[in-house]
């Protein structure tokens, strides 16, 4: 190092025999300066707060886990079965015993019940005989009875007089009361007219409207009132045995539509056979509706209706005939 000349630089003192020797030589004195060490350095002013230390520092650090992989959420995985547990044994109270009961024997296993009982207490027997007693038998040397249904011979009884008037009947009544067994259970068959004609009729209301099979058209007598005296007629083309006759009074069959016009209520129907005898019959019908009226002649030619009173007759009313229909006796292919 350089040396330092002490008097240039005034920190640097100068030696103590230096010192001496120099102030006996000359006035001038020197006063040592303090030392410049670190320790006696002054403490240089702060900028800021003081700086924390390294160690503090990495105290505060906290410690984070190195990324990994995303875990897959867990699923259930297989289930071995269980094992059955063994049902544990129920402990069996002893049974009470049963007091003794003093009575009547079962009729079937002789154990004494009380009186109160109606069955068994063992073997769930009846202890009282509910069967009918028997019936007492006959005498000796009488003899019993024979039960028999006395219905089946009353309807045997009926059958043969049904049968014994029928043939009585034919034999003292004729023919006639042959025939008329014989219509009662003869098989219907309609009867078509091939004419008509009537007394009178009112414009397109003609008579062959009553025969044509239609239920809204009719026949009217063209007049006011009951009409007493008009007649309506069908004719056949070969004589037929007639049964029954269908009438139709009014319009229609329906009761509000027949109401538009009168209808007939009493009327006589004579019929023709093929010897010229006459036959006449009066009947009388309700009012409204399809009626049937039985007409039973044998080889009838034609048949015609005289009206003689009716049902809601007025000024500007006439007696109409929705419908006639004639049934017969089926014959033959019929």
């Amino acid at each position: 190092d350089p040396r330092v000349d002490p008097r240039v630089d005034p920190r640097v003192a100068p030696p103590a025999g230096a010192g001496a020797g120099a102030g006996a030589g000359s006035t001038d004195t020197t006063v040592p300066l303090p030392s410049t060490g670190p320790e006696n350095r002054p403490a240089e002013p702060s900028a800021g707060p003081p700086r924390p230390s390294d160690t503090a520092i990495r105290s505060l650090l906290v410690p984070v886990p190195e990324g990994s992989e995303p875990v897959a959420p867990e699923t259930p995985g297989s289930v071995l079965p269980g094992r059955p547990e063994a049902a544990r044994p129920r402990v069996r109270q002893p049974a009470v015993p049963a007091e003794p009961e003093s009575g009547a024997p079962c009729p079937s296993c002789g154990t004494p019940n009380a009186p109160r009982r109606h069955f068994c207490r063992s073997c769930a027997s009846p202890l009282k005989d509910h069967a009918a007693p028997a019936a007492e038998g006959p005498y000796a040397g009488q003899r019993p009875r024979l039960h028999r249904d006395r219905t089946r011979w009353i309807a045997r009884a009926v059958g043969v007089a049904v049968v014994v008037g029928l043939v009585a009947g034919g034999i003292f009544g004729g023919p006639p009361a042959a025939r008329a067994v014989q219509d009662h259970f003869a098989k219907r068959v309609p009867v078509h007219p091939n004419d008509y004609s009537a007394s009178h009729a009112a414009p397109k209301q003609a008579a062959k409207l009553a025969f044509d099979g239609y239920s809204n058209t009719w026949w009217g007598t063209g007049y006011s009132g009951d009409s007493a005296g008009q007649w309506i007629q069908a004719d056949f083309d070969q004589p037929t045995d007639l049964l029954n006759l269908l009438i139709t009074p009014g319009t229609s069959p329906r009761s509000a539509q027949a109401a538009e016009q009168a209808r007939p209520m009493e009327f006589d129907i004579v019929v023709n056979d093929s010897a010229g005898k006459e036959h006449v019959m009066h009947r009388r019908i309700n009012d409204g509706g399809v009626q049937k009226l039985d007409v039973r002649v044998r080889d009838a030619v034609n048949a015609r209706l005289i009206l003689r009173s009716a049902y809601g007759t007025g000024k500007k009313r006439q007696v109409a005939i929705a419908e006639l229909e004639f049934f017969g006796r089926s014959t033959g292919g019929q």
